[in-house]
């Protein structure tokens, strides 16, 4: 694993795309999962703190010690932490907003109305344009094809917030077979040969909560990320439309 930040306390990868943080009952038959992977490569038990899914790539932060990782786990909860990630997201989105929406998490998916867990919970979404793309292709009744790449501060912790949470403003993230648009998957695969969730966590800021030192960590967004982006760069639309 790419180590981005280590001391005796906390350790930070960068998770590739398609690669569990540790073993999961969505597919048994996965080989290499984070917390395996690099518990192999420090010889030492390490324990996720906070989560990514699957298709997502990039910072993942994982305790050295049971101490660390409790303490670790209040900060989260506690919401002090600030999560940035990179999302390439159809349509044309704002210069800057916030999508304040509830969202059942994880364990209510499954549970019947009136359910405790099955109620929605606050959850929030702010997020900033980085820039447009107008690719000069027709899609359906659409003369160009428009995206953008927006960067995303979730401010709560919910079950695929991020991709929820654009989908809902009717901008899904591109390669997002959940709960995404399956006719700009499959132009994006075809043109850019994107083949991934197109959406990465890039930074995360906190006060250490042991040695109470500052932390900003940075991941750079990984190959096949940059490779997308790399192509669409001579459709960029300055400055922002309306």
């Amino acid at each position: 694993m790419q180590i981005l930040y280590q001391d005796e306390h906390l350790v930070a990868v960068a998770k590739p795309s398609g690669m569990f943080v540790h073993r999961s009952d969505a597919d048994r038959s996965a080989e290499s999962v984070v917390v395996q992977e690099l518990r192999d490569q420090l010889a030492q038990n390490v324990f996720p703190v906070h989560r990514l899914d699957r298709a997502t790539s990039g910072l993942l932060l994982l305790a050295r010690t049971r101490s660390s990782a409790a303490a670790c786990g209040k900060m989260f909860s506690e919401r002090r932490v600030k999560k940035t990630y990179h999302a390439l997201v159809r349509g044309y989105t704002a210069a800057e907003g916030r999508i304040d929406t509830p969202l059942v998490s994880s364990r209510g998916r499954e549970k019947p109305a009136g359910h405790p867990w099955a109620e929605p919970q606050l959850a929030v979404t702010s997020y900033r344009t980085l820039y447009q793309l107008e690719i000069p292709i027709a899609l359906g009744q659409h003369a160009t094809t428009r995206c953008s790449l927006v960067e995303a501060y979730p401010e709560t912790g919910r079950y695929h917030q991020i991709r929820r949470h654009f989908n809902y403003v009717s901008h899904p993230v591109i390669g997002d077979t959940s709960h995404g648009d399956g006719r700009h998957n499959r132009f994006h695969h075809e043109h850019f040969a994107a083949d991934r969730l197109m959406l990465a966590a890039v930074r995360l800021e906190f006060i250490h909560p042991v040695t109470e030192t500052p932390c900003d960590i940075l991941c750079p967004t990984d190959t096949s990320f940059r490779s997308v982006m790399d192509q669409l760069q001579a459709y960029r639309v300055l400055p922002l439309a309306d």
